[in-house]
């Protein structure tokens, strides 16, 4: 990633944010040049939402320029933000100019506009701010980065594509990260033909020679698809890298087009939701829906299919807008399914594991069945594996003290804080999250006056991307203690509101837009 400040004129702009993307990074952007400003802040790697200081870049003024109202309701309207101190979106909306759809429409529209024109800058100062935005900042319009720079890339001229591309002679190979060989970038036919030439054998030269499309054409598609991080600079060594990039590039050359080239099955919220619920109990052939006796091009086929169907990238939509840390979890637990059974000497280990898993479960289940006779004994030995369980759990080794855990819970099952370190140990081992849950939930059934039960419980669901699950069990908390100031700390910084009489509301994209001006 470049460094987080800067001159522009050494900065490919498109990089940055790609780079902000592969990272995760939350915090804002900042572009300076002379008395001009723009801002871009980012959360978990995804673009926001945008500002700008430029008169034409505001929103009434845009609005304007694009013909959705008139000189005379904008002078209205703007007489009104005066005096009622209100934002002009309110504005419209009470005077029955826009629709909230029309208003969210023309907000995304209006950042696009600032970010794409970033692309054009050649000089000025830029820097990135890490942490959260201000609330009062930012309209969270979450959208993809991919297509921004695809859109962006089109109108720049040929000085600025040039600055970007490494020397001829260098070696471009595809990635082999999935998450961005499968994001979403509707490429042209010529970008896509581009994209099917990348095998980590042939330079940049070559390339323009094999591609058929004209030297300019091509350079113009291997500075996309850098920008893009779908190539990088380098060559592929091993024959396993050179199969899957082979058949994975083939696969994201094929998908990249039109949307009716490759049609895709809808994703609703409640088919990532029961996905990532089956996740625990599945395992890595049930994860890619194939058989045991599945064939190589049968394991390739069902990985690609469901890579692009639960892609973060792929799902933008209003109502997805808490579920990429939940689509990310579903989408890398699939990539390790195929990289392990796509690798013979990983397989035979997976499989051997899994045989002896079975194997001690079942010893151990009948040992205990066996040794354990009355239930005098069997709470002093759960203490035992209790105690040995936080001496674990404390020294960070938290596989070995979740297995003590386990075995307290069996032995004694009516003690709340045996489920409640279970399921602290759980979350902090991947994959274990929907274990966590119940676990979690089973001390708050035997003792609901814990406080903390509840607030554990809540923040293991605001991971998963799960706001108004948290919100429910945060509710809880407070029921069992309604001066809880940690549970309403925690509701707070949720972005919640405190209940009063009935339960949480979440916010609404609306809310930011409408909201008058302090």
């Amino acid at each position: 990633m470049p460094t987080p400040t800067g001159e522009i004129r050494d900065l490919t702009i498109p990089w940055l944010f790609q780079g902000l993307r592969a990272s995760n990074k939350t915090g804002t952007a900042v572009f300076e040049q002379d008395i001009l400003a723009k801002k871009v802040y980012f959360g978990n790697g995804d673009i926001l939402f945008a500002s700008s200081n430029r008169d034409d870049e505001r929103l009434g003024e845009f609005l304007l320029k694009q013909g959705r109202i008139t000189q005379a309701q904008f002078d209205t309207a703007s007489a009104t933000v005066i005096r009622t101190k209100k934002k002009l979106g309110a504005v419209l909306f009470e005077a029955g100019i826009l629709s909230p759809k029309d208003l969210v429409t023309q907000v995304k529209l209006q950042v696009k506009h600032i970010i794409l024109d970033l692309f054009s800058w050649r000089d000025g100062r830029y820097r990135f701010e890490e942490g959260k935005p201000a609330g009062d900042e930012v309209i969270p319009l979450q959208m993809s980065t991919g297509s921004l720079i695809l859109e962006g890339i089109q109108g720049l001229d040929w000085q600025i594509i040039r600055k970007g591309i490494p020397p001829l002679k260098t070696f471009l190979r595809p990635v082999l990260d999935p998450s961005l060989i499968f994001q979403d970038a509707q490429l042209s036919a010529d970008q896509r033909s581009i994209l099917a030439l990348v095998n980590g054998a042939r330079t940049i030269e070559q390339l323009c020679s094999l591609s058929g499309i004209g030297d300019f054409n091509a350079l113009k598609a291997v500075y996309l698809l850098l920008a893009l991080k779908m190539a990088e600079v380098g060559e592929l060594k091993s024959a396993a890298e050179q199969r899957f990039v082979h058949d994975a590039v083939a696969e994201a050359a094929r998908g990249a087009g039109s949307a009716a080239a490759s049609p895709q099955p809808p994703v609703t919220k409640t088919m990532i939701l029961e996905a990532f619920s089956a996740l625990k109990r599945q395992d890595h052939f049930e994860v890619l829906g194939v058989v045991r006796t599945a064939s190589p091009q049968e394991l390739k086929k069902a990985y690609f299919r469901l890579a692009k169907m639960y892609h973060p990238d792929r799902h933008f939509e209003p109502e997805m807008a808490d579920m990429k840390e939940t689509l990310e979890a579903i989408f890398y637990r699939i990539h390790e399914a195929y990289e392990t059974l796509t690798s013979d000497e990983r397989r035979k280990e997976y499989e051997q594991k899994k045989e002896t898993e079975q194997t001690r479960a079942a010893y151990e289940e009948k040992r205990a069945d066996e040794y354990v006779e009355n239930y005098a004994e069997k709470m002093g030995r759960a203490a035992t594996y209790f105690n040995a369980g936080m001496k674990e759990f404390k020294a960070g080794n938290f596989w070995g003290a979740a297995d003590s855990f386990a075995w307290a819970t069996r032995l004694d099952p009516v003690k709340a804080p045996y489920f409640y370190y279970y399921a602290l140990s759980l979350m902090r081992i991947p994959r274990r999250r929907h274990e966590a849950e119940e676990n979690l939930r089973k001390a708050i059934e035997i003792d609901p006056l814990k406080t903390e039960y509840h607030l554990d419980l809540g923040n293991l669901y605001l991971k998963g991307g799960l706001k108004a699950k948290a919100m429910e069990a945060f509710e809880g908390g407070l029921r069992a203690n309604p001066y809880a100031e940690n549970i309403i700390a925690a509701i707070k910084a949720a972005g919640g509101d405190v209940p009063k009489q009935g339960g949480p509301e979440g916010g609404k994209l609306f809310d930011k837009i409408f909201k008058d001006k302090k």
